[in-house]
């Protein structure tokens, strides 16, 4: 069978066989030649007609024959592989090209030939009126002056207000011509230890330490600053915060979400491959092609073929049919424009875009790109490797087969008996139904029928055990204790990526889909880009010669990392803007278009956009830029006479405040308390969830060890994110859903959130450890204590006041330091950016 499949996908590839329009017509034509005769007009069995689509998915008496996309999950084609009985055709097997040829085309939507319908000439010029009144719908043309909003245009390189003064910032420049115009006056700079701890919870999502602290603030050299942010940017803590925010953007969970949310257990790989990226400053355009393409850029390549989770990461559905399909690739297709062009891609799925000059063909353009994607787990082992441990698994396959095969012997009189009883007790109509050969059944008794074989596999072995002779035992416990021993010696599966590729090097064909609905197939879609936003027309030249995928994926990803691309720069150097400053020059993050914000430096942003470019996609230099403005290093102070002209600070004449996300105020309590672990990468962990939050879900299950369990005190990146089991801190304190693109939290303050840090079990461990943690380090001198807390916790000694009224609390009884502790945790400065 190999060799066929060879031999068939090279001459596909040679464009000498084809599946594309003709995929339709070859596999009408094997159910037609092999199918029909009992499948058709006569009906003969299962009460299932495979002449049109609907009936064919409607299936007959055994349920759905075909669920589109979906072929493993397809009766017909298990019946067809012989994976299933009775095997079809009766007598005989498909050769293995047409086997094929059935497989692509139920991956393909399972569409029928459009001049198979039985129409009357009247209906069929009514038909073709109606299909070309549909293809017009299909057209919205984009117009020059949709194409003239700001985002759509490519991003021109401004001068720098004042021509660059020396020694200025170009953000300054931007932010003082602004200041001027409005006649605003900046806020003056932040004390060195605010400065220090807050670029340390900015750039590492952690506090400095003490030692930290008077590091920077005694370095009285001019370049202290920047060599600050070096020693920041070259930590392997910046990527772990860096990909905290892109993991938000990309929604990133460890398992699948809905009713029985499987856990994803090697999810936390493409977690890994971010924080890596971000630390090695990978070129941005290259992590566009790598997350979007990774198996076609670099095959071979475990780090790009890992990349490509990023495709993965949506929540699984449950049921898998025609339209669950389309809806992981709607997910794919809509977290793709949101996080890489900030549009609102998903709203042209059903129609026209409401607001934005985007084509519901965009949409299917699009789709086209991804349409012949299959997920894969990529093995992260060597050829050896992977044939040695497939070798093993095939000896143990061959050695626990004959086993099974004596199992099902030795139970059969068993299993017969039982029957007999089950027999005994139905209803006459019912045993008439079961005695009554298959090929003569009725409708009502091939139900009947089918009742008692559930019946029958739904026997368990303890009662089968029950109607065996104690020599029928003895012998089911030899060959279970063989079979046992056999599977222990079964190697461990090889550790492999969630990954990502595609069929083969021929697209599987995809339609404009009128409505939205799978139903309403329009016209064969090419792939293709936004139009908007594309100056040049679009096409995905063919794959190359030895290709195993379309490499449409790799064409739209060039178009998109591109330099001529009008949104790409723009929407990221925004998005860092914002993880700076907590509001993006365009406040709307994820959403560059009409409805969205207008940006409020839009010089600014288009000098960022085009800086960013020339120098090398760098994400690093982005923050060395924006670390190094006089903007970052403002105090966050109100004055009357700017609120007076700009209450909401929209122009940034002060820094921001910006309440910390839980994930950093879960890893400040680990790190004052001196408990946390900082190794970088690996599984994730789960730390203690009261059974009682998810006791009775189906199927889904949190093993959590004991809040003292050292293991699970690493940082907040590193703990199980459960789409439907949520650490009951992080929920509280505004963490995103998953289910969902999400590029900017929200920042509440209630009730819930204080009375968690009053209140929490893992909060109270983490200050009784901070209070020893005193102990070890300065004694019993309560002076000293209070000093050190301070330090740990907030960067900075005690007022007069605070080390007043805290030594005296300190010192009233045992448990006074284990509360003093946990009260800093509560504190608004312990929780908000200085």
């Amino acid at each position: 069978m190999r060799l066929v499949l060879r031999v068939t996908f090279v001459l596909m590839s040679l464009g000498v066989v084809g599946w594309g329009q003709g995929l339709e017509e070859r596999a009408h034509g094997i159910l037609k030649k092999n199918c029909f005769g009992c499948h058709g007009a006569n009906l003969k069995s299962s009460n299932l007609d495979l002449r049109t689509r609907e009936a064919a998915i409607a299936g007959g008496e055994r349920g759905e024959s075909i669920v589109p996309n979906y072929p493993d999950r397809s009766r017909l084609y298990a019946l067809a592989t012989h994976q299933l009985s009775p095997a079809m055709p009766p007598g005989k097997k498909l050769a293995d090209d047409e086997l094929e040829t059935l497989r692509l085309w139920i991956r393909a939507g399972a569409s029928w030939p459009a001049e198979q319908a039985a129409l009357s000439t009247a209906k069929k010029d009514e038909d073709a009126e109606n299909k070309a009144a549909l293809r017009a719908m299909e057209e919205r043309p984009v117009t020059v002056e949709e194409r003239a909003f700001w985002s759509f245009k490519k991003p021109v390189r401004p001068a720098v207000p004042g021509n660059g003064a020396a020694g200025q910032n170009p953000v300054d420049a931007f932010l003082e011509a602004k200041w001027s115009q409005l006649k605003l006056k900046a806020s003056p700079a932040a004390d060195p230890r605010t400065l220090v701890r807050r670029v340390y919870l900015d750039m590492w999502g952690l506090p400095p330490t003490p030692e930290q602290v008077a590091e920077f603030v005694n370095d009285q050299r001019p370049g202290a600053w920047s060599q600050l942010v070096e020693r920041l940017l070259a930590s392997p803590h910046y990527g772990e915060r860096a990909a905290r925010h892109w993991l938000d953007l990309v929604r990133y969970a460890d398992s699948g979400g809905f009713e029985y949310d499987s856990d994803r257990h090697s999810a936390w790989r493409y977690r890994d491959y971010v924080v890596n990226a971000f630390n090695s400053d990978k070129p941005y355009d290259r992590f566009i092609r790598e997350q979007l393409a990774g198996d076609e850029l670099a095959p071979s390549s475990s780090e790009a073929q890992t990349a490509t989770g990023f495709l993965r990461h949506g929540p699984d559905h449950n049921v898998k049919n025609e339209m669950t399909r389309m809806d992981e690739l709607d997910d794919i297709i809509s977290v793709t424009s949101l996080t890489f062009q900030g549009l609102t891609l998903g709203c042209a799925r059903c129609h026209n875009h409401k607001f934005d000059p985007i084509p519901q063909k965009d949409y299917y353009q699009i789709q086209a790109v991804f349409f012949s994607t299959k997920p894969q787990e990529f093995p992260l082992a060597g050829a050896v490797e992977i044939a040695a441990h497939k070798a093993e698994t095939e000896r143990i396959d061959g050695l626990v087969k004959p086993l099974r095969k004596q199992k099902t012997a030795i139970e059969k009189p068993a299993r017969d008996l039982i029957l007999a009883d089950k027999l005994a007790k139905l209803p006459p109509y019912m045993g008439e139904a079961w005695r009554t050969p298959a090929d003569k059944r009725t409708e009502a008794q091939r139900l009947n029928a089918r009742q008692i074989e559930r019946a029958i596999e739904a026997v368990d072995e303890k009662q089968v055990r029950a109607k065996m002779t104690e020599a029928e035992r003895a012998a089911l416990d030899k060959v279970t204790a063989e079979t046992r021993s056999l599977e222990a010696q079964r190697p461990k599966p090889i550790e492999a990526a969630m990954a990502m590729t595609e069929e083969g090097a021929q697209a599987l064909p995809s339609y404009f889909l009128h409505r939205g609905n799978p139903s309403g197939k329009g016209s064969a879609m090419a792939p293709g880009v936004f139009t908007v936003a594309n100056w040049t027309k679009f096409e995905a030249p063919p794959p190359p010669a030895d290709a195993k995928t379309s490499h449409r994926r790799l064409a739209f990803a060039n178009w998109m990392a591109s330099p001529e691309n009008p949104l790409t720069a723009r929407v990221m150097v925004n998005r860092i803007w914002q993880h700076h400053f907590g509001e993006g020059i365009v406040p709307t993050p994820n959403n560059f278009g009409r409805k969205g914000e207008a940006p409020t430096h839009p010089e600014l942003l288009d000098w960022l956009a085009t800086e960013f470019v020339a120098k090398g996609w760098s994400v690093k230099e982005m923050h060395r830029l924006m670390l190094n403005s006089r903007a970052y290093r403002m105090a966050s102070d109100d004055t009357e006479a700017n609120r007076a002209i700009d209450s909401t600070n929209r122009y940034l004449w002060r820094m921001p405040r910006q309440r910390l996300d839980i994930e950093t105020i879960r890893d400040g309590i680990l790190a004052a308390a001196g408990t946390l672990d900082r190794t970088v990468g690996g599984p994730a962990v789960l730390p203690y969830i009261d059974p009682v939050l998810f006791q009775g879900s189906s199927r889904r299950t949190w093993n959590g060890k004991p809040d003292d369990d050292p293991t699970t005190w690493r940082r907040s990146l590193y703990v199980f994110n459960k789409r439907t089991i949520r650490y009951p801190l992080f929920e509280s304190f505004d963490q995103p859903d998953m289910m969902s693109s999400c590029a900017r939290r929200n920042s509440s303050i209630t009730a819930p959130q204080a009375l968690l840090l009053m209140n929490n079990a893992v909060v109270r461990l983490q200050a009784k450890q901070f209070a020893e943690r005193l102990r070890r380090e300065v004694g019993n001198d309560a002076v000293k204590q209070v000093d050190r807390a301070f330090e740990l916790a907030l960067a900075r000694a005690p007022h007069d006041a605070e080390k007043r009224q805290s030594v005296e609390f300190v010192r009233r009884d045992d448990n006074s330091l284990i509360d003093f502790c946990q009260g800093l945790f509560n504190l608004n400065e312990f929780a908000f950016m200085p």
